[in-house]
């Protein structure tokens, strides 16, 4: 018997290792979807924390329509991207309002319309969901927006591997993101800082900069802040490095050829020796200018990207290894430094590594990272399997096809999307369905599962169809025995057909209609519209 109507995990836990699998740019019609997919799901989650629990066991039917939820939202997620954000206390995507007012507001419309305002109460100014987002990465956002304010979202230890929450508001300082996950981002709203400073470094020589207007000027307050520089590197201050580093680099945008250009670039150059460096890149993970930070870093080229990845090596919060590794991403130099750390004894330095490489899309780098596929640590198995997936090189996409047997879930899940991707074998054909239909029936997890059908729906040919077909329309003889796969199962199965055929299903799709299983026949009925519109 298959066990794929006995799965052992329900609903993924906070726990599932979080991957994005795809990436690409946000359309409206994909980020619409998820965005309504990802309302119910919190919709469902709050009703579900609003059920009193009896005996500490939670309702069962609610706990079903939050795990129906976020397999529509996984399954959303993984026909697209999704970006959307709050303008003038409206959820916007491609600056239209998702919300219909009045009368001709629908029931989605409303938990659109909830959403909105727990968006509003949280504070929150964008999400940000790349296609392909793990199903724990989706739970954890949906349970964030599901809280009453942020203060009592849950909060995840910074010794994770991988980062799931950076700190929230509060403090003296403003928090510039909220969630942050390889696929999900949540920034905050902006909001004014009253009396805020950006140095503490003398402010004569910083006025005396802004005030010269002949090269004379220029090179004398240079002179001064590349003194403030000197003793700022002594006392190990960053914070006035920063306040030089920015005030450089704003009169340098302005102003225009001569001696007072030159001596700013050399004061530029003075920020770039190892010292400076350093502290400039400490400054990094709470900068409110990381991009004229980054700026600068980049002219130091590889000594700057070097500093980064030692900082980022050394991180032991989750705000600054992001800050760190996003840096890196920006400056996109350095990848020879990365090939040598893939070598390293030291799992998490293998994991940034290999994650980096994949960010900054270096594709050469397939070769060196397929033997650590076969890596022992699975965490160093999973980061690797990530960056083939961003890369999607042939070598990548067939080295990753041999994983799907692993004995990790997410490196599978990995290796199931990889099916569904052109470029798998020679001239860009897809591989053949067969021994992912066969990996399939073995399966045990559901977020693998699901991708499975996902992929056989992607790869389209008639074997795939075949196979999809004996799973959203089983034989009657299955139903007698008992043996009848779950809802959720053949819903799956329905909806890769469609993508594999479209409208060729919709015989399919009106017999499932009457289907004794109403979930199954809630979603031909939904489906039908897709086929025949």
């Amino acid at each position: 018997m298959s066990p794929l109507g006995v799965f052992a995990r329900g609903t993924p836990s906070l726990g599932t290792p979080d991957a994005a699998a795809l990436r690409g740019v946000s359309d409206g019609r994909s980020s619409r979807a998820v965005v309504r997919a990802l309302a119910l799901l919190v919709d469902r989650l709050t009703n579900l924390a609003a059920i009193p629990s009896t005996a500490g066991a939670l309702d069962e039917p609610a706990v079903v329509a939050v795990r129906d939820a976020l397999r529509q939202l996984a399954a959303r997620s993984r026909e697209g991207p999704m970006f959307c954000r709050m303008q003038n206390n409206t959820l916007e995507i491609d600056g239209a309002a998702l919300t219909v007012p009045g009368a001709r507001a629908s029931a989605s419309d409303a938990v659109i319309a909830r959403l909105t305002n727990r968006l509003n109460v949280l504070g929150i100014g964008s999400i940000t969901v790349r296609e392909g987002a793990a199903p724990g990465e989706l739970l954890t956002l949906a349970r964030l927006l599901a809280q009453q304010n942020v203060a009592d979202a849950p909060r995840f230890s910074s010794e994770s591997e991988t980062p799931t929450m950076v700190a929230a508001f509060g403090g003296n300082s403003l928090a510039n993101e909220i969630l942050r996950t390889w696929s999900v981002l949540v920034t905050p709203a902006l909001r004014s800082r009253d009396g805020e400073t950006t140095t503490s470094a003398p402010g004569s020589a910083h006025a005396r900069l802004a005030a010269a207007r002949t090269d004379d000027a220029i090179i004398s307050a240079v002179r001064m802040l590349v003194d403030v520089v000197d003793e700022a590197q002594l006392r190990g201050d960053a914070v006035a490095i920063e306040g030089v580093a920015r005030a450089l680099m704003a009169r340098l945008r302005v102003i225009g050829s001569g001696a007072g250009r030159l001596a700013i670039e050399g004061g530029l150059r003075r920020l770039l020796r190892p010292g400076a460096l350093d502290l400039l890149a400490r400054c990094l993970p709470r900068s409110t200018d990381r991009g004229t930070l980054l700026q600068l870093m980049a002219r130091a080229g590889d000594a700057g990207v070097e500093t980064l990845i030692g900082h980022l090596l050394i991180a032991d919060d989750a705000v600054g290894r992001r800050a760190f590794f996003d840096g890196i991403v920006a400056i996109n130099v350095g990848s020879l430094m990365l090939f040598e750390l893939l070598k390293d004894s030291r799992w998490y330095v293998v994991r940034n590594a290999a994650a980096l490489l994949g960010e900054m899309g270096v594709e050469h780098a397939d070769v060196a990272m397929l033997p650590l596929l076969a890596h022992a640590d699975d965490r160093i198995r999973i980061a690797v399997a990530r960056a083939l997936m961003r890369l999607r090189t042939p070598k990548a996409l067939q080295a990753l096809h041999t994983k799907i047997d692993d004995t990790t879930a997410e490196v599978r899940r990995l290796s199931a999307a990889a099916f569904g991707l052109a470029g798998g074998t020679s001239g860009g054909l897809r591989p053949p369905a067969a021994r992912l239909a066969a990996a399939l029936q073995r399966e045990a997890d559901e977020d693998v599962a699901l991708e499975m059908l996902a992929a056989l729906g992607r790869l389209g040919s008639a074997d795939a169809v075949q196979r999809l077909l004996r799973i959203a329309v089983p034989k009657s003889q299955e139903l007698v025995a008992g043996t009848q796969r779950d809802s959720w199962v053949r819903v799956a199965a329905l909806e890769a057909l469609v993508r594999a055929r479209g409208h060729a299903m919709q015989s399919v799709i009106e017999t499932l209609m009457t289907d004794a299983d109403e979930e199954v026949a809630a979603a031909a009925a939904r489906l039908l519209d897709t086929v025949t519109s």
